[in-house]
């Protein structure tokens, strides 16, 4: 992941040993991380930092992830709002993930997870959008209906 700058994670989960694993991982890709133990932390500190993408977890305490991410998805700041969320879960069901997508989660990674699966999950949420093909005008040959 190659920037002027480095990106900015904030890490959310209840499992403090957890946010020091993914920390780790993500620093030794060169990228900055904050943390947050819950989802109402999170989004204090959502008003007062500013980070590219938040990775959260699914399960916790009083906030849910999905919860986490209806509330950003809120937020009336379009900085915070359009964030990234990507979904940490051991729970890959399909009403988990449908649940997530119906919130605005952009990317789920099950756990257990590789640093190289991370990684990769974190390079996909931080891409530009991809621009869509311009459209082909009709010709003479090629009748649209």
């Amino acid at each position: 992941m190659s920037s002027s700058s480095p990106h900015r994670v904030l890490i959310v989960d209840d499992n403090r040993h957890a946010r020091a694993f993914l920390s780790q991982i993500l620093q030794s890709a060169g990228l900055e991380t904050e943390q947050a133990a819950s989802g109402p932390e999170a989004l204090r500190l959502l008003q007062t930092r500013t980070v590219d993408v938040v990775f959260t977890d699914m399960v916790m305490a009083p906030m849910d992830g999905i919860a986490l991410t209806r509330a950003i998805r809120a937020s009336v700041d379009r900085a915070v709002s359009g964030l990234p969320v990507i979904m940490a879960t051991a729970q890959a069901s399909q009403s988990v993930v449908q649940g997530g997508v119906t919130a605005g989660v952009n990317a789920f990674i099950t756990k257990p997870f590789s640093p190289a699966a991370v990684l990769t999950r974190l390079e996909a949420a931080l891409a530009p959008p991809a621009r869509p093909a311009p459209a082909a005008a009709p010709d003479e040959d090629h009748a649209y209906i």
